[in-house]
């Protein structure tokens, strides 16, 4: 009888508290194609992408509410591998490009994904962090959060509350970048000199390449527009509250 006790107080000490924070991760398996592209749609968490030599999927999920209940969903179709999170109430079995607002669940997942060199990748969150990190292209967004991205090139960048940092490592690239934040900063840094800039801002500074800034005689703002060497990248960047900057990378080998 001692030892059931006993056993039944073991069993009861290990069950999760009601209330307290759990954790659960685990991997999602779903292909990658050889030259088709990756779309990534999170709602409450970051989302990591890294260049590597094999495709994976991680998440890591946190809250106090039911962790099964938040599915984690890979799928590939017409040449596209689709990552997407769904919580309670959204019972569609695939991913689409839309955000969902989640349920009164406060569960997060921290998306980690591992792509092979020169997959191109569209990756978004609505509250949390976005970093991409590869060889390929790339489209990032979120709205709560930063937007971190270091790759060959980049067509959209966009976020609410948070800033965006581009390190663009491809000088053959002629890609226009849009890049717009409202409330943060916006860096953009290229191998080469050579860009047509077209930038605006309302409380911040713009520092790019040197070019002139052009300042209204009354009241905030400014605004860049013109262009540094020659056949470079169109980049329009915007932003209400923070500064523009547009730089050379600096070679640090």
């Amino acid at each position: 009888m001692k030892l059931v006790a006993s056993l039944a107080a073991l069993f009861l000490a290990a069950l999760p508290l009601a209330g307290a924070a759990a954790e659960d991760s685990g991997s999602v398996a779903v292909g990658l194609s050889r030259g088709a592209s990756l779309t990534v749609t999170n709602i409450n968490g970051s989302v990591s992408v890294e260049g590597g030599s094999t495709f994976s999927v991680r998440y890591r999920k946190h809250g106090t509410t039911s962790l099964a209940a938040v599915r984690v969903i890979g799928e590939q179709h017409d040449g596209e591998t689709r990552i997407c999170v769904r919580y309670p109430g959204d019972d569609r079995s695939g991913c689409g490009h839309d955000f969902d607002s989640h349920s009164d669940s406060d569960v997060s997942v921290e998306l980690a994904i591992v792509v092979p060199p020169h997959t191109r990748v569209d990756a978004g969150s609505v509250n949390g962090s976005v970093s991409v990190h590869t060889e390929g292209m790339v489209t990032a967004q979120t709205v709560n959060g930063r937007v971190d991205v270091d790759a060959a090139g980049a067509d959209q960048l966009r976020t609410v509350n948070g800033a965006i940092v581009a390190n663009l490592h491809d000088p053959r690239t002629t890609r226009s970048l849009h890049a717009e934040s409202v409330n943060g900063s916006v860096t953009i840094r290229l191998p080469e000199a050579r860009a047509r800039v077209s930038a605006t801002v309302l409380n911040g500074d713009i520092h790019a390449f040197g070019m002139n800034v052009n300042r209204p005689e009354f009241g905030p703002g400014a605004t860049v527009d013109g262009e540094v060497g020659s056949g470079g990248p169109s980049l329009v960047l915007k932003t209400l509250n923070g500064s523009i900057r547009v730089e050379r990378i600096v070679d640090q080998t």
